[in-house]
């Protein structure tokens, strides 16, 4: 009697009849996908989809630590403009001081070699630009 029984299982809304093989493997998967349900149910784990509604997906409610603050990212352009148009209004010496201890990477006893004053000079040079910058800049 066994022989005779017909497998049949859903497929898009339409009872199709299988054989019992693919009856078999058909809702062991089926089973499978249930007890992993059920597992994620009884031990609490929650899915970023379950967090989407019409106008916002799940995943964009979760804060990425790793993202830059759009807030920092403009205070640091303007900040940025506001430098360069400073370094603009320096006289050629103060720029080429600049421009090697902060741009080129030059220690002040490097630079003091090369233009010929000791590194004690530079260093008084290099405080008076950046205090001059600073006033421009309206920071204390």
């Amino acid at each position: 009697m066994a022989e005779n029984r017909q497998y049949r299982i859903y497929v898009q809304g339409i009872l199709v009849e299988v054989s019992k093989e693919v009856y078999q493997a058909y809702y062991s998967i089926e089973r499978h996908t249930r007890t992993l349900d059920e597992k994620d149910t009884r031990n609490g784990r929650v899915l970023y989809s379950d967090l989407d509604t019409e106008e916002m997906l799940g995943e964009e409610m979760i804060h990425d630590l790793c993202a830059k603050h759009v807030e920092d990212v403009a205070i640091h352009n303007i900040l940025c403009q506001k430098l360069f148009q400073c370094f603009g209004m320096l006289c050629a010496s103060e720029m080429d001081l600049i421009w090697a201890l902060y741009f080129e990477g030059l220690t002040e006893r490097e630079y003091a070699k090369q233009i010929g004053i000791s590194q004690k000079g530079v260093n008084k040079r290099r405080q008076k630009v950046l205090k001059k910058m600073r006033a421009m800049m309206d920071i204390k």
